[in-house]
C-alpha cells in the first residue's frame, strides 16, 4: 500500500473500530425485523438478502458478505458470495458453498439488508444470471480488493439496490476492471 492509501484505510476503516469499540454490529439493523428463512421458503415472494460475517481478528474491521436469493413460486434459496479460494465452475464466485447462513466468523452471520416481492425479483435475476459473469470473477486481493465487498457493490450497483454498506465492507469501492 501506499502511504496515502494506508492513511485512507485507518481514516475509514481502523479510526471508526477505535471509536466503535471495534463492535462491527452497531453496523446492522436490528434482526428481530427479518423472519427467518423456513417462513420465507413457504411464500410466493421472491426474496434478495445480505448477510456479512466477520473472519476470526477482523470483527469492526473487516466483513465477508454474502446474497441469499429465491426466486419467486420457489422454495429454494442459493447462497452467493466471492471467496477468497478458486474452484469451478465460476472462478472466485461461489454458489451454495456454505449453508445458506452458515457463520464464516466469530460472531455470527447478520442480516445488512433484504428486499421482498416485486422488489426482489430483479436483484435476484441479476445475482442467479450474471454472478458467473463477474468480471473479477478469476481475480481477488484482499486488500485493497476486488474482493467479496467488490463484488457485493458490484451487484448494488447493477441492480440500484440502495444499501448503505458499513465502513467495514473492505474493498467495496476497488475497480471490478480485472485484468
Amino acid at each position: 500500500m501506499r502511504p496515502g492509501h494506508i492513511v485512507r484505510f485507518a481514516a475509514r476503516f481502523v479510526m471508526p473500530c477505535i471509536i466503535a469499540g471495534c463492535r462491527s454490529d452497531l453496523y446492522f439493523p436490528d434482526q428481530e425485523q427479518f423472519a427467518p428463512l423456513d417462513a420465507l421458503a413457504y411464500s410466493d415472494l421472491a426474496v434478495a438478502r445480505i448477510y456479512a460475517a466477520s473472519f476470526p481478528f477482523t470483527e469492526g474491521i473487516a466483513t465477508h458478505p454474502w446474497f441469499v436469493v429465491k426466486p419467486a413460486n420457489s422454495s429454494r434459496f442459493e447462497r452467493w458470495e466471492v471467496g477468497f479460494w478458486t474452484g469451478e465452475p465460476y472462478g472466485f464466485v461461489h454458489k451454495d458453498l456454505f449453508p445458506l447462513e452458515h457463520d464464516v466468523g466469530i460472531a455470527g452471520p447478520r442480516i445488512l439488508a433484504e428486499l421482498l416481492g416485486a422488489e426482489a425479483e430483479s436483484v435476484v435475476d441479476f445475482i442467479r444470471h450474471e454472478s458467473p459473469n463477474y468480471p473479477c470473477k478469476d481475480f481477488y486481493v484482499l486488500l485493497p480488493g476486488p474482493n467479496s465487498n467488490t463484488y457485493l457493490q458490484w451487484v448494488l450497483d447493477n441492480t440500484g439496490w440502495q444499501v448503505d454498506l458499513p465502513p467495514t465492507a473492505v474493498g467495496a469501492n476497488a475497480t471490478v476492471h480485472c485484468p
